[in-house]
């Protein structure tokens, strides 16, 4: 009987199907190639299943949410296996991954027994409907984005094989999250700032995965902006939008619109645009300093529009005198191409660059130095420019969505498509 395989006749031919004798010699990677391509054409590589759990995702907006729905979208585009659990909220149809929500019991129904506790009784009240359902899909990861979720893996079996996530953005540290970390696998964090804060107080240093913009959504104008036809005057106009509390430092950018620097150009006014609890005081401190008409305060705005203000916008103004982990409204604002003015503190020197390439850092809590480098940009025109070119290549280099997904990607080591 003769083999299946013998040598063939060519110098150059290792082994040839002993069928084919007679024939011309096969290469040996004719044959690998005729036996074996088509099984390795069609294999995939084995993806992973990943859940995001907030409670908040379908039901508010901002920073924390924005993060997660994108964060899910770039995976499952890549190829991931992705779930979002969160509280019962608003349908999102159209979406390339799947979203579970469950009847919840919000924050201001606990008792007020003060803000944390709240919080935590609301994210609690998530994982026993919701708890059979995260069993079922047996993730290779879950991400959480608030150390108030870190009670979830203790309330699953031991036989889980999940591996949990903190992606931080902030420090809503509370008694016993020291205790409770001990089964978060990895940390995550969104600045360096942030990293460091993680570090100090659960003695883990986090690897560090930003923030993103969504690049196609806040985009320089196309077409010059007609400000009347957005409510807004003609002029050099400063903007900011976000919420109007105390930490975000708007007392100190009316004031310095008071300032000398300032009062020499009187053409230039301030846009805010936002609401919170310091609204009515911001109002009347404007009013004190003679500002009416200076300052001009808009309600806040739905995402969907928020990018046509940055555009009529000429630089943007983000005095913050608390700690920011990152500063997403910042990015946005260079996203548009503007230019920015932002308190050196916290994450927000990460965001904007301490070149002075793509805006001005300015000292917190100063309304002298903040209205110096006011006037400094309202009176050139050439570095606005320029320095909002490089803004908008900063975030396409640094802050996309899809730069936000890969980093993410790695951190967790999930296979790459």
């Amino acid at each position: 009987m003769r083999p299946l395989f013998e040598r063939g006749h060519d110098a150059d031919t290792v082994l040839t199907p002993a069928f084919c004798q007679g024939y011309h010699p096969l290469p040996e990677w004719v044959f690998f190639d005729a036996f074996f391509s088509p099984f390795l054409r069609n294999k995939q590589p084995i993806m992973a299943r990943i859940a995001f759990i907030e409670v908040t995702a379908s039901w508010s907006y901002g920073g924390l949410q924005t993060w997660v729905w994108h964060c899910a979208e770039v995976l499952a585009r890549r190829g991931h296996e992705v779930t979002v659990f969160t509280g019962e909220g608003p349908p999102r149809p159209d979406l390339p991954f799947t979203v579970r929500t469950y009847p919840f019991r919000k924050r201001d129904r606990f008792p007020d027994l003060g803000k944390r506790f709240q919080r935590i009784g609301e994210r609690l009240s998530l994982i026993w409907p919701a708890r059979d359902d995260f069993l079922h899909g047996q993730f290779d990861w879950a991400i959480v984005t608030k150390p108030f979720d870190f009670f979830w893996p203790w309330f699953l079996p031991k036989t889980s094989t999940t591996r949990f996530a903190f992606a931080s953005g902030g420090t809503d540290f509370f008694p016993g999250d020291r205790t409770l970390i001990a089964r978060i696998d990895r940390l995550l964090s969104c600045s360096h700032f942030n990293a460091w804060q993680l570090s100090s107080h659960y003695k883990q240093f986090p690897l560090v995965v930003p923030n993103g913009v969504n690049c196609t959504h806040f985009a320089p104008a196309t077409a010059a902006i007609d400000r009347a036809t957005l409510g807004l005057p003609e002029g050099l106009l400063f903007g900011f939008a976000g919420r109007l509390v105390g930490w975000k430092g708007l007392r100190v950018a009316i004031e310095a619109m008071a300032s000398p620097p300032m009062q020499a150009l009187p053409e230039a006014r301030l846009l805010i645009i936002g609401d919170g609890a310091d609204k009515p005081a911001l109002m009347q401190r404007s009013a004190a300093l003679g500002l009416a008409g200076r300052v001009i305060f808009h309600d806040s705005l739905p995402h969907a529009v928020l990018p046509r203000y940055y555009q009529a916008i000429d630089v943007g103004v983000f005095p913050s005198v608390g700690d920011e982990a990152f500063g997403i409204t910042i990015a946005e604002a260079m996203a548009c191409g503007k230019p920015v003015i932002a308190s050196h503190v916290g994450g927000i020197p990460e965001v904007v660059g301490n070149e002075e390439s793509c805006g001005l850092l300015v000292p917190p809590g100063n309304a002298l130095v903040l209205g110096t480098a006011m006037a400094r940009l309202a009176t050139d025109a050439e570095l606005r420019h320029r320095m909002g070119l490089a803004a908008r290549q900063r975030i396409l280099q640094y802050f996309t969505w899809d730069r936000v997904g890969l980093l993410l990607e790695q951190a967790l080591e999930l296979p790459a498509p």
